[in-house]
């Protein structure tokens, strides 16, 4: 059977660790640069049980998250969605709720000196340095670095059945894209209410 990469919405301060952002299951969990080599290399292999997990988003999405937003950078992000056509893997959509509540974070706006240092770092570091304080040691009503006592609950959706196209145009590239993203969407309006959200609530897709 064909492997499964599966697109891990992941916006929590653990996930920024730049082009070290590729979670690898195959056979055993591991780490790896999210690059092109490292997951043609996974999903190359042969039998069941190859899965990979991409934080998507990576240090961009990382800049906007704050509790009470749900947001993810996905919209432009397609690369994940051209080698999946290339394996014929299938793409399993992914939300966790809750991750942003579990810190605070000060958000710089577009344009704004800190933002601009922030993109610098990315740029040429990797990963987007952030000012964000949580729970001290003993008291939850004092500030450290440990994360609020806050619930996180990942949902998963039903695998999207992707076919094996050796060098997939970017009109197929972009309809397997929107196809996930539609997948994301709906599996988050099917469980936000469940975690309480307001069925207003809407997920922000930048």
């Amino acid at each position: 059977s064909w492997t499964t990469p599966v697109a891990i919405k992941a916006r929590s301060f653990w996930y920024k660790c730049g082009k070290w952002s590729l979670c690898l299951f195959a056979g055993h969990a591991g780490i790896c640069p999210v690059n092109r080599d490292s997951i043609d290399y996974i999903l190359s292999k042969n039998g069941s049980g190859n899965a990979i997990i991409i934080v998507v988003g990576g240090a961009a999405e990382s800049l906007n998250c704050t509790p009470g937003k749900n947001s993810v950078t996905l919209r432009h992000r397609k690369g994940f969605v051209k080698l999946a056509l290339r394996h014929g893997a299938d793409l399993v959509p992914v939300y966790s709720f809750g991750e942003n509540e579990v810190y605070e974070q000060v958000i710089f706006e577009e344009g704004s000196w800190g933002r601009w240092v922030q993109k610098k770092f990315q740029k040429h570091i990797g990963f987007a340095p952030c000012i964000f304080h949580g729970r001290g040691l003993f008291s939850s009503n004092s500030w450290g670095l440990l994360p609020y006592s806050k619930p996180i609950t990942t949902v998963v959706g039903e695998p999207i059945t992707i076919p094996k196209i050796d060098n997939p145009s970017q009109r197929e590239v972009d309809f397997y894209h929107s196809i996930y993203v539609d997948s994301l969407i709906k599996l988050f309006d099917k469980y936000k209410s469940k975690f309480g959200l307001p069925e207003t609530e809407v997920l922000e897709v930048n």
